[in-house]
């Protein structure tokens, strides 16, 4: 666990520096009259849209780099391993059949969208930049993890990313861009941080690009396909679970709407700080693991990544949620994103939901029975669709946050049994249980006891409760391994300053 512990924590590190980045992102985007919140809908519903093309693109060959790439690097040198140069050739392809596929079907997309989401209409040829470069990004980040890299890679989505967008909004409020001239130049921001990847693994020599088709792709081809095709359907049906309820929202219920929903799953996306950070890492361990058959280390990982994912975010959440209605008058937030605060609280706990189950995705996409991960992905298509459709209809946009509790519960559970059941291997402990009693535990004190004279001053006084009181009790009773780990070091950093 030394290589994942270590990259985990830096990872972590810029993932929540680029969060802060972000938030500060998300304020600019709601507070004031800068951009409308149908403005703001539209960059949550592009950058949904870009993702999906990016899926359909790739045609799988991401997780094949995932899967197979330990056969190369333990058999050949750099120079001859033809894998990412194929799968470039063959997402590109992807690319380019999706662009004319798209054409093809522009009336059907303008009769959906054209009346209650106009924007997306007049700015929809900037999904085609902003997807071909998160393509081609992508497909660099997975050869960065293969190569324990996932530190640069994090560096340039995480916070690279935001900064240039950051720059991007600060020239809008000072009327140098036009909304037009701004959302042009965004839908090329993956191109920056795809340059700024490429020339790193060029110079750290990660990166060759071969025709030649090597001994190693001629003995896996037929594998490598029939895997490539199976994850390929995984990721669609994913992708359209993950960005269903913004298409349904912003065609039955329009871009304001989405805007509401797409600040209250940013908000909650912050929770997914360590878990970005322990896959990238945790992803090339584990496919070597199973390589090796050194099945106590995919369960050390398992267990692991379960409990450090259910702290940070479970904590996490209960700050964001402590703080929630505060925050609007502190930060001055146009008080018609108030709407989403139950979307919030639902969205929040399917994140503790997700994280809390572990890396249970990649350990199953990574072994034999990775055709699993596209039967439990296609039933959470087959629960989520429908409920988000009928509940949205019904409670608009609280509707879709409890359609995506509900599905993400059923399908975690579903990927919980089988494992164990298969594997013998369950991610809990009674450590889990410590952490489901200490949060509650630590919010009601702080919510309940502590009250403040003006919302900035409550809202100093119950944060500073609720970490002070969470981390004592998490430290002094041993909870996560990890985090007491991090304590010592910490300290022992501190000390050397101290010393010099």
């Amino acid at each position: 666990m030394g290589i994942i512990r270590k990259q985990s924590i830096t990872s972590s590190a810029i993932i929540y520096t680029g969060f802060a980045i972000g938030a500060i992102n998300t304020w600019l985007f709601t507070t004031g009259h800068y951009f409308t919140a149908a403005e703001y809908g539209l960059m949550g519903i592009v950058l949904n849209i870009a993702q999906t093309f990016f899926t359909l693109a790739n045609l799988g060959t991401i997780p094949v780099l995932y899967r197979f790439y330990p056969y190369y690097r333990d058999n050949l040198p750099l120079e001859k391993r033809d894998l990412f140069s194929k799968a470039t050739i063959i997402a590109l392809i992807g690319f380019v059949i999706l662009c004319l596929f798209t054409f093809l079907f522009k009336g059907l997309i303008v009769q959906k969208f054209s009346t209650n989401s106009p924007l997306l209409i007049k700015y929809f040829y900037t999904i085609y930049p902003l997807s071909l470069f998160l393509l081609l990004f992508s497909l660099l980040e997975a050869q960065a993890w293969n190569h324990y890299s996932s530190v640069a890679a994090n560096f340039l989505k995480e916070l690279a990313w935001r900064l240039y967008t950051s720059f991007l909004i600060i020239l809008f409020l000072l009327k140098i861009l036009k909304y037009e001239s701004f959302i042009n130049i965004f839908s090329f921001s993956y191109a920056f941080i795809f340059l700024g990847l490429l020339i790193y693994l060029y110079r750290k020599r990660q990166i060759s690009f071969t025709l030649k088709t090597s001994v190693v792709t001629r003995r896996l081809r037929k594998k490598m396909l029939s895997l490539g095709v199976f994850v390929f359907l995984v990721a669609l049906f994913t992708m359209i679970a993950k960005n269903f309820d913004n298409f349904i929202i912003s065609s039955v219920l329009g871009l304001s709407a989405n805007g509401i929903f797409t600040f209250a799953n940013y908000i909650t996306s912050t929770m997914e700080g360590p878990q970005r950070g322990l896959v990238a890492v945790s992803v090339p361990v584990i496919a070597q693991a199973w390589k090796d058959r050194d099945l106590k280390r995919i369960e050390s990982i398992y267990k692991k990544t379960s409990l450090n994912m259910l702290l940070f975010s479970s904590f996490l959440f209960g700050l964001i949620w402590l703080n929630f209605h505060n925050a609007f008058e502190i930060l001055n937030i146009n008080r018609d994103y108030l709407a989403g605060q139950t979307a919030l609280l639902l969205l929040g706990l399917t994140k503790v939901v997700e994280l809390g189950t572990g890396v249970n995705s990649q350990i199953i996409v990574t072994s034999r029975y990775w055709k699993v991960d596209l039967i439990t992905t296609a039933t959470l298509l087959c629960v989520l669709i429908p409920l988000n459709y009928l509940l949205i209809k019904t409670y608009g946009i609280n509707g879709s946050a409890a359609a995506n509790l509900i599905a993400y519960t059923i399908f975690n559970l579903i990927r919980y049994i089988f494992i164990l059941v298969k594997f013998k291997m369950q991610p809990f402990t009674w450590r889990t249980l410590l952490v489901l009693m200490i949060i509650p535990a630590c919010y009601a004190a702080a919510h309940y006891l502590v009250h403040g004279p003006n919302p900035l001053l409550e809202a100093i006084f119950q944060s500073a409760v609720y970490v002070l009181l969470g981390a004592a009790l998490i430290l002094t009773l041993r909870v996560s391994e990890d985090a007491n780990r991090l304590l010592v070091m910490g300290i022992e950093k501190v000390q050397g300053i101290i010393r010099k």
